[in-house]
This record gives structure tokens, C-alpha cells and sequence, in this order.
């Protein structure tokens, strides 16, 4: 991997968890796509895999007294059915198409939020198929985040319980990825290296963003992102169809 490759990593990786830790999302919808203008996206789609278990493993541990285990259990159970499906569409798409499946992902994300819409009526099928898609979503495109999302607030949690649950459920379906990824051979050496040089990056970003996120208003933020991650989808669409 060239010097220039790893540079973009890195800044992709600071930017990301920069938003992460100000807004509460949007490090794999950022992270991925950025990173995918100077590397191939199935090794972006890992880097992003590994580097969010990790980040999410901290928040889990300080909360896992205040999750709710039957949910926990449902989406990780669905989503171990969910991630080989994955797999086999990072395997076997080429970047090009990952990069299109990538923008249609961060589009309807964008258009779910613009229209507000959320899911007001948690039930047993609806945690299941979440699950499932976010199993899916996380081996191939390592943007797990939206359905899992929207199911586990659909059930109205308290704060405290909503964090401990989803960030288990972040935690448990990133280990299960890693395996996967591990037993197909896509920790390969340029990714380990882009992984070091990620590592700092991640931490430069969330430090700031716990720096600077009391200083900023969140709504007018988030709007900046949503325009963020439009234009990143936008460029993705491009680079796509420049071949």
C-alpha cells in the first residue's frame, strides 16, 4: 500500500470518528466510501469492521449492566445467519459494485432521516430481520448501523439501556465479522498496516470530538453532516461511473 493510500486512511479514519463522537453515527457511512477512493473497498469495508468492534467495546463494557439481553441475543442470533451472506457479496461483488451497494445504503439512510421516519412498534420479527440485515450489511459493507439502529429504538429504551444494548450488539456482530474475514484470508498485510496507521488516527479523532463537541450545536452539525455524507455518496456514484 503507497505512502499516499495510507495518508488517505488515516485522514479518512480521523475525519470519521471525529463525526462519530460528536454526532453518535456516521463512522462507517464516512469511513468506508472516503477510503475507497485510494484503496480497494472489500479493504476498506475490513478496516472500518475492525477499527468500529473496537471503539464499540469500550461503550459496551461500561454499559453492560444496562442491556437487555433478549434483544441482544435476538439480533446477534439473526446476524450470525445474516453475516455469511455478506461475506459471499464482498467475496464475490467487484469494488465497483460495493462502491454503488455502498451509496445506495448512505441514500436511503439519508432519505429515512430527512423524512423523519422511525419505527414505532418493536416486535420479535422486526429484531430478527434488523439482525439479519445487519449481518449482511456488516461483511460486506461494514455499515451495519441503521437497521440495528432503528429496532433497538423502536423499543423505547432508556438511555442507558439503549447504549448497552446496541453497542453489545455492535460489539457481538464485529467479532462475528473479524472471524469471517480472518477465516477467508482478508486480513491481508496491507490491511494490518493501514491498521497501524489508523489506530492513532482514531484515537487523534475521538479526542477532539470529545473536545469540541460541547462547543458545537448538535442540530446544526448534524445537518453538516447529512450534507457530508450526501456529497460523499454523490462522489462515490462518480467515481463509479469513471470507471
Amino acid at each position: 500500500m503507497s505512502t499516499s493510500a495510507l495518508v488517505l486512511v488515516a485522514v479518512a479514519v480521523l475525519l470519521s470518528s471525529l463525526v462519530q463522537t460528536i454526532t453518535g453515527f456516521g463512522f462507517a457511512l464516512l469511513a468506508v466510501p472516503l477510503m475507497s477512493i485510494g484503496i480497494p473497498t472489500d479493504a476498506a469495508v475490513v478496516i472500518a469492521a475492525t477499527l468500529g468492534t473496537f471503539t464499540s467495546g469500550g461503550q459496551a463494557w461500561s454499559e453492560r449492566q444496562h442491556g437487555d439481553r433478549p434483544t441482544i441475543k435476538r439480533l446477534l442470533l439473526a446476524a450470525f445467519v445474516g453475516a455469511p451472506f455478506g461475506l459471499v457479496i464482498l467475496n464475490f461483488a467487484s469494488s465497483q459494485q460495493l462502491k454503488l451497494g455502498l451509496a445506495a445504503v448512505i441514500i436511503l439512510f439519508l432519505l429515512l432521516n430527512l423524512c423523519g421516519f422511525k419505527l414505532e412498534q418493536a416486535s420479535v420479527p422486526v429484531d430478527l430481520a434488523a439482525g439479519f440485515i445487519g449481518g449482511v450489511l456488516s461483511t460486506s459493507l461494514s455499515t451495519n448501523g441503521p437497521p440495528l439502529v432503528m429496532a433497538v429504538h423502536a423499543r423505547h429504551f432508556s438511555p442507558h439501556a439503549f447504549r448497552g444494548t446496541i453497542s453489545a450488539v455492535f460489539v457481538g456482530i464485529g467479532l462475528i465479522s473479524l472471524v469471517l474475514f480472518g477465516a477467508t484470508g482478508h486480513f491481508t498485510r496491507d490491511v494490518a498496516l493501514a491498521l497501524l496507521v489508523a489506530a492513532p488516527a482514531l484515537a487523534i479523532g475521538f479526542s477532539l470530538g470529545l473536545r469540541l463537541r460541547g462547543y458545537v450545536d448538535p442540530v446544526r452539525f448534524r445537518g453538516l453532516v447529512t450534507i457530508l455524507l450526501a456529497v460523499t455518496a454523490a462522489v462515490t456514484i462518480v467515481s463509479v461511473a469513471l470507471g
